[in-house]
């Protein structure tokens, strides 16, 4: 008689999660496979967690997860990357899922846009207006620049912006995006550029000083040298008594370890501190002050630098 071999930890908790989307139950389903997922992250090497990954999306579960419109998106990654900006539209609520949702699809579409990190991505949006809007308070025709512009949606809920009190330049390697911004932001002060992080740095695009530079999901893709790169590089295009802004998902991300083995998304997480030390490449009398705060979920964090 054939003995089967027992399943492995990793195979029971797909399996279980399995059986209960399939019966329907959601909640207990997702919450637990969350949870299991940030264990099992936070335990294994991460070359063991890696392979966890692979084995999670070999899983039958994984085929009952794409039934989920942020999930497939991500995953599929039509544009190249996951976090593009019609996955933010959907975040935002502002798109409606292509091909319409099963009942599961629905079902998982409701659990997720509740989730902590998309809520925190909603705030980002709110808070990077709330900075327009603030700019523009103290200094008459303000000028803004939006590097990693994707759909500028935050410009939708900047007073200043709307009232055409700030002129911005969205600047962004994705063509389709920067149309989607021109199309949509017609009757805005605004201008695109299509260049990458690369044309920054080697100065091959000529950009003018802002009063206000930033980057709210491009951080979250960049190693430390890079990243310190860029802030120095961004920095030098603010005007005197401008400022930069950068935001970037920190390591308390709750949804970060389903992201990496069901999305196949994976960021730059850094702490408050380890986002401060991007700035550790412009010389200190350049700078006139430095801010730091987080969002109620303490999901991104964000550096302010003014110059004086």
């Amino acid at each position: 008689m054939t003995m089967l071999a027992p399943p492995s930890p990793q195979t029971e908790i797909f399996d279980l999660a399995h059986d209960a989307l399939i019966r329907g139950d959601i909640y207990a389903a997702m919450g637990t496979l969350r949870r299991t997922l940030r264990e099992q992250r936070a335990q294994l090497p991460q070359e063991e967690w890696v392979t966890f990954g692979d084995q999670a999306r070999r899983h039958p579960l994984h085929r009952l997860l794409l039934e989920s419109p942020f999930t497939r998106r991500a995953y599929e990654k039509p544009r190249g990357y996951a976090g593009d900006a019609v996955l933010m539209d959907l975040i935002y609520g502002m798109a409606q899922p292509r091909g319409g949702l099963s009942p599961l699809g629905g079902m998982l579409y409701g659990y997720e846009f509740d989730s902590p990190c998309f809520q925190s991505v909603r705030t980002r949006r709110a808070t990077l207006a709330r900075e327009i809007d603030s700019v523009a308070e103290t200094r008459p025709h303000a000028q803004v620049l939006a590097v990693a512009s994707g759909h500028l949606r935050e410009i939708e809920w900047s007073r200043a912006a709307r009232a055409g009190a700030v002129t911005v330049t969205a600047l962004d390697q994705d063509r389709d995006s920067l149309e989607c911004v021109g199309r949509a932001y017609q009757h805005y002060k605004l201008s695109t550029l299509p260049a990458t992080i690369g044309d920054l740095l080697r100065r091959s695009v000529s950009l003018p000083q802002f009063d206000l530079v930033y980057a709210a999901g491009l951080y979250d893709y960049l190693e430390e040298d890079l990243a310190r790169t860029l802030t120095a590089a961004l920095f030098r295009h603010v005007s005197p008594g401008g400022r930069l802004l950068i935001a970037n998902f920190t390591t308390k991300t709750y949804d970060a370890a389903f992201m990496e083995a069901f999305m196949d998304w994976r960021l730059v997480y850094r702490t408050p501190e380890q986002v401060r030390q991007l700035a550790a490449a412009i010389p200190r009398d350049d700078v006139g002050a430095i801010e730091q705060f987080c969002d109620a979920n303490e999901h991104v964090t964000y550096m302010r630098l003014a110059k004086p």
